[in-house]
């Protein structure tokens, strides 16, 4: 399936996802394509996690100031795949929203044995650090994977 829109999903969408799309943003230079974040359980706008602007402008990714929305099922279509960034993510996007055609997990889409990403949440920067370099690793491997540019 050739995909033209990407939603990365994660719990409240102020790190793990939010992450996933300012690197992918970076790395993908076909500005068609339609890179999105978006939080499964958010109360109220909230902005992205500190930490997580910190490790992004360290490492020279732009990014816009970001708060936190919420998962939007009008917003799939045929052509959306969305990367839930863990398992339970996954879960709750087929039990609660109806989503099992184009739904994986970051890892599952890259055919790894784990379900899940490595939580930095309530780590030290380092952690936050350690994270990134995993995680483009990944969103490099996925964007090969989709052919795109």
């Amino acid at each position: 399936m050739a995909y033209d829109k990407l939603i990365f999903v994660c719990k409240e969408n102020v790190y793990l996802s939010p992450m996933a799309e300012w690197i992918m943003k970076s790395i993908v230079m076909d500005k068609s394509k339609k890179i999105c974040s978006r939080g499964l359980v958010v109360l109220f706008p909230e902005p992205r996690n500190l930490k997580v602007t910190d490790v992004l402008i360290k490492h020279a990714i732009p990014c816009e100031e970001q708060v936190s929305q919420e998962f939007d099922r009008t917003e799939v279509d045929e052509k959306t795949l969305v990367v839930a960034m863990n398992f339970t993510e996954k879960v709750k996007l087929a039990e609660e929203f109806g989503l099992t055609e184009n739904v994986v997990t970051l890892m599952e889409f890259l055919e790894e044995e784990e379900d899940d990403v490595v939580d930095p949440y309530g780590g030290e920067e380092e952690a936050y650090d350690r994270f990134y370099v995993e995680l483009k690793e990944l969103l490099y491997r996925i964007k090969k994977k989709l052919d795109w540019r």
